[in-house]
């Protein structure tokens, strides 16, 4: 078409409005209503006896239960605003510090003098994180591409730890208040396998960095 201006013409008369971007708060609410009962779901495959809070330790199984749902919530912020060019997000060194608090309270929990040591817990506790965690990375993957913007690794990081985080709040719920040596280094495993799947899976449907 020789005719700039007729071109121009048209592709303005073939343009729709663009729906605004509902608020990060929001498109995080919505994620959580449809990720969390998908999830709790999953669970049933591998679910086993609630949590007995009555037993010695509960506070710190209660306080790491609090401190995953924080940092949940917030790496799912900070994954949802880097969409946007020249939003303000949470400094990555508040994770590395809440991580590590996370850590030293898990170290906490671990008796000095384990009554019993099973090799099953640590497999269990493992298979327990993949699963529940499989629904919600499929779902934030999803919302991070419908929100549009403009995608990086330092996202496809945040929403790693964010159903990460929440997938340890689910086990804090259905796990002992104490926990041996070997099931925590499986814990940690499977922390990071989450967090390494779901930026393989974010670089593989496409999601640009």
């Amino acid at each position: 078409m020789s005719d700039h201006q007729q071109l121009i013409k048209k592709l303005s008369s073939e343009m729709r409005p663009v729906d605004p971007l509902a608020p990060t708060s929001i498109r995080i609410l919505k994620w959580i209503a449809l990720a969390l009962p998908l999830a709790i779901v999953s669970s049933v495959v591998v679910h086993r006896g609630l949590t007995d809070w009555t037993q010695p330790g509960a506070g710190l199984a209660v306080a790491q239960l609090l401190l995953a749902v924080i940092i949940g919530i917030a790496a799912a912020w900070n994954a949802l605003t880097l969409l946007i060019p020249g939003r303000d997000t949470l400094p990555t060194v508040r994770f590395v510090l809440a991580g590590g608090l996370w850590l030293l309270l898990n170290i906490m929990s671990i008796p000095a003098h384990p009554v019993a040591t099973t090799h099953d817990h640590g497999t269990f506790c493992y298979l327990f994180l993949m699963v529940v965690s499989a629904p919600m990375v499929i779902t934030l993957l999803w919302t991070l591409r419908q929100s549009g913007g403009l995608y990086s690794q330092k996202s496809l990081l945040m929403a790693g730890i964010s159903v990460a985080a929440w997938s340890v709040s689910l086990l804090s719920l259905c796990h002992p208040v104490q926990q041996d040596r070997m099931d925590f280094a499986l814990h940690v495993a499977a922390v990071a396998t989450i967090i390494g799947i779901t930026m393989i899976i974010g670089r593989l449907t496409r999601i640009k960095g």
